[in-house]
């Protein structure tokens, strides 16, 4: 015989003594072929104001209630079953309901008889249920710890200490308490004290705090509304919905988080999951990875960390700052500064109130309406920035920069890709190669530094001064318009191309030779022109 064979009879019995005493445990409901019977007790005792209320259960539903009365008025009903009536009737009579009183208040006890020796039968051992319905003074304090079965307390104003298991646990028109429970879920509503919750694989479900709040939960969602103090949230895998609170902080993973009108400050921490906050009165702190991130309505500043998510945000009322990674950043409407520090994502930014500081890598800047200027940096991505108010600085390579209406100064960087500006009211410096510059209606000084790339230069139309123009390149064409009656003292050279211009030289060279020196009209800025392998050319146009 082999040993597998000789060792399988113990492993039946084994198996069927651990069956037996799973499937015998007092929590399972009646089994086919078992008798019932119920028993009902009823106590009531003087409960003196503040008092404490403590009940100790499992497998059964506990209800406590306030009223008007002076009194704890104690109701229970005992359910068994057996494999006999007689056997029932017998256990039901067993289970005793132990209620003790001293000077602190009144306990609640169910004191089970001693389990039967446990035999080889399935679904033939005794079980039982004890429901309780107990209604206490509405000043009075609880505690209540039960197992295997929901508890529901109403309109009890003193401090509640709950805790259950494998049922439902509910809050009603009540004062500070603090909730336990796992494997259920747990509702608190109308509260007029602080409140804790801890869960464990359940839903927690809060609305109307007057106090403040402090929530754990694990593999449940948790929804919370209308808190008049501070929040604190610790969640983890399920969503997260926060509406109308005092200051507040949230941290999740593996589930959204959604907020709404917070009064104070704002702390968001999530993981695996999105970020929604809309209407925040202090400043917020964001921070989330593997998934977006959206603000909106927030009226101090707000700093996000993010990485693998998208950001969008605005309006505010306050500065933004935000970090990121493999992600774009969307931001529109931003009162104060806005600083952007991203790598492999684009950047959109409209309509900013303080100054810009954009920074990505591998994605694309596009920005507009920034009223205090803008500093935009980038690596193999185009720039497109339209009405700035100020100062502004552009630097990328292998990508366009495209620059229109700035009020003050302009510089561009770029390497491998083209550069056009138009309408700046101070100087204007471009620097790149491999692509053409273009830099029109430009009231300042200009300055363009390129290689292998066309240069077309446009003075502002309406000056009346002359700013200096200096112009070198290679490769490519030179061409410069100026007013007809510009004044400049001109200074140009070239190699393997020609000069000319449309407006008058007195010239100490050739005109249409590779060099020219001379004024243009009665002198004045200086206009600097270099090229090698290209063309110059001097153009006018009408005031």
């Amino acid at each position: 015989m082999t040993e597998a064979r000789m060792a399988s009879p113990w492993a039946r019995v084994v198996s069927a003594v651990l069956l037996g005493a799973v499937i015998s445990s007092p929590a399972l409901g009646a089994h086919a072929g078992q008798d019932t019977a119920m028993r009902e007790f009823q106590k009531t005792l003087p409960f003196a104001s503040g008092q404490t209320l403590s009940v100790e259960s499992k497998f059964g539903e506990i209800r406590i209630h306030g009223s008007g009365s002076h009194e704890a008025a104690i109701s229970a009903t005992i359910h068994s079953q057996a494999p006999s009536q007689s056997e029932a009737e017998k256990f039901a009579e067993a289970v005793r309901i132990d209620v003790q009183q001293d000077a602190h208040g009144i306990s609640v006890h169910t004191i089970v008889p001693p389990e039967n020796p446990l035999v080889f039968r399935i679904g033939r051992k005794n079980s039982y249920s004890v429901d309780y319905d107990i209604s206490v003074p509405e000043d009075a304090k609880l505690w209540v710890k039960n197992a295997f079965g929901n508890v529901e307390i109403r309109g009890v104003h003193g401090w509640n200490d709950l805790e259950t298991s494998h049922g439902q646990l509910s809050v009603r028109d009540g004062g500070s308490a603090r909730l336990a429970n796992s494997f259920g879920s747990i509702e608190a509503d109308e509260l007029s004290g602080d409140l804790s919750v801890t869960n464990n694989n359940g839903t927690i479900t809060v609305s109307t705090v007057k106090g403040a709040l402090d929530l754990k939960d694990r593999f449940g969602s948790i929804s919370v509304r209308n808190v008049a103090g501070a929040v604190t949230i610790s969640g983890g895998n399920g969503p997260v919905e926060l509406t109308d609170a005092g200051s507040a902080k949230v941290n999740n993973s593996f589930g959204s988080v959604n907020v709404r009108n917070i009064h104070g400050f704002l702390v968001v921490t999530n993981s695996n999951g999105s970020i929604d906050v809309n209407t925040v009165s202090g400043s917020a702190d964001l921070t989330g990875s593997f998934g977006s991130i959206t603000f909106a309505n927030m009226g101090g500043y707000v700093k996000c960390n993010a990485s693998n998510g998208r950001v969008t945000g605005g309006p505010t009322a306050d500065e933004v700052y935000v970090h990121t990674t493999f992600g774009d950043v969307s931001l529109e409407q931003i009162s104060g500064a806005v600083e952007v520090d991203d790598s492999n994502g684009g950047i959109s930014v409209q309509e900013v109130k303080g100054k810009s500081t954009l920074n990505t890598s591998f994605g694309a800047i596009e920005a507009s309406g920034l009223r205090k200027g803008v500093r935009a940096t980038t690596g193999n991505g185009r720039i497109s920035l339209t009405d700035v108010g100020g100062d502004t600085y552009a630097k990328t390579s292998f990508g366009a920069v495209t620059v229109e209406r700035v009020n003050g100064n302009l510089k561009i960087e770029n390497s491998n890709g083209p550069v056009t500006a138009n309408s700046v009211k101070g100087d204007a410096t471009a620097r790149t190669s491999f692509g053409s510059v273009t830099l029109d209606n430009i009231a300042g000084i200009i300055t363009v530094e390129n290689q292998n790339g066309s240069v077309l230069i446009g003075a502002a139309r309406t000056s009346s001064v002359c700013k200096n123009i200096t112009v070198k390149t290679s490769f490519a064409p030179i061409q410069v318009r100026l007013p007809e009656d510009a004044g400049y003292n001109l200074t140009a050279h070239t190699s393997f191309g020609r000069i000319s211009s449309d407006l008058p030289v007195t010239s100490s060279g050739q005109l249409g030779g590779d060099s020219l020196n001379g004024k243009v009209g009665n002198g004045g800025c200086a206009l600097s022109l270099t090229n090698s392998n290209g063309s110059i050319e001097i153009l006018k146009f009408s005031k």
